[in-house]
């Protein structure tokens, strides 16, 4: 009998040591955000956290000690060219548990012990740039506030908007490119989503580029209902902005650009315009280390000197691969302006 009973407790004592781990679904949605930005769990209890990446670009999620998202952030971004083999996760003993990139279209299965100490524990995407939209927490053994005081989660999610509202007939996959009003630029505004949440907007009737933001892309409803007549509304966040009018000036000319079109480069516009009787062809594609675009210049068939505005350097990271910079303008020798890039990035 007092073998039965001790195998009872056996059994009892097992049974609790086994219970069901809590098992959360969070999934990496178009616009650099979990649809899942917090969720309560006990001390010292299991968990299976499966992240789904729905979006076109890779995501992943590492779970931090309270307080350490940013710092675990910036650390992978500053990974720099090992990130991919480290799965943009920095050795920091502040990193509690990650999965790894997850490409499109594919999930992950994340198993862990919570905490036994109770507080608020962060998690975020450490893929570059990522991190300063698409971040949540984990509550272990202390209450949720209510989510619109809740200071853990993202501007969006507080204001009830971890829905992704679908806004384009033919999905989120990026890139996208609109022919639409825009604010601050001509009426020949183009609109460009960019992989990795990067977007701009590029304005064919003066051929300049206006400004570069991250995040979301464009809310076009305003100008729908309004039958032409509204802005679109820009969804994310503008790191920069051109102050600088004008295009890209060739000889000593002042003649208008003419804008002529664009091809597709691997789904991104490269466009084409006419200054001075010269082409130019400039593509604009997003940075991979951190937020920022690169805009990349060819200018075949020209013997004269270029002046190109390139607008406010101080705050934001620039880099141009030719020619030199003075009072927001770079300039270029015939030869220099054959085939250039300019880089703007974010600075953190």
């Amino acid at each position: 009998m007092c073998v039965a009973l001790g195998l009872l407790c056996f059994a009892v004592s097992s049974a609790l040591g086994q219970a069901a781990p809590l098992q959360v679904t969070i999934n990496a949605n178009a616009g650099l955000q979990y649809d899942v930005v917090r969720f309560e769990a006990k001390p010292a209890s299991k968990v299976e956290l499966k992240l789904v990446n729905n979006d076109d670009m890779a995501h992943n999620l590492v779970l931090t000690k309270p307080g350490q998202r940013e710092a675990v952030a910036n650390a992978a971004l500053a990974l720099g060219t090992e990130g991919d083999a480290k799965n943009w996760v920095p050795d920091l003993d502040t990193v509690l548990f990650s999965t790894p990139v997850l490409k499109p279209d594919s999930s992950h299965v994340l198993r862990f012990i919570t905490p036994k100490l109770p507080g608020v524990y962060p998690y975020v995407c450490t893929f570059p740039g990522h991190g300063l939209l698409m971040y949540g927490a984990m509550y272990v053994g202390v209450p949720m506030p209510p989510l619109e005081k809740d200071g853990n989660v993202p501007e969006a999610a507080r204001q009830g908007k971890t829905e992704a509202r679908q806004f384009h007939a033919w999905g989120e996959k990026r890139p996208l490119m609109y022919r639409i009003f825009m604010p601050e630029a001509s009426p020949a505004a183009i609109a460009v989503a960019l992989k990795h949440g990067q977007n701009y907007c590029w304005d064919a009737g003066q051929c300049r580029l206006r400004y570069a933001w991250y995040g979301g892309f464009v809310d076009p409803w305003p100008v729908w209902r309004g039958n032409g007549h509204g802005l679109a509304k820009v969804l994310g966040t503008k790191y920069w902005e051109s102050d600088v009018p004008g295009s890209i000036k060739i000889g000593d000319s002042e003649a208008e650009p003419k804008f002529l079109g664009y091809r597709k480069v691997d789904g991104q516009p490269e466009f084409h315009y006419r200054v001075n009787g010269v082409d130019v062809y400039e593509l604009i594609t997003p940075l991979h280390s951190v937020i920022g675009i690169q805009r990349s210049f060819r200018i075949p068939n020209n013997t004269k000197p270029v002046v190109l505005p390139v607008g406010p350097t101080g705050r934001v990271a620039f880099e141009h691969s030719a020619g030199k910079l003075k009072d927001g303008l770079l300039v270029l020798t015939a030869g220099e302006s054959a085939s250039f890039t300019v880089s703007i990035g974010l600075i953190k």
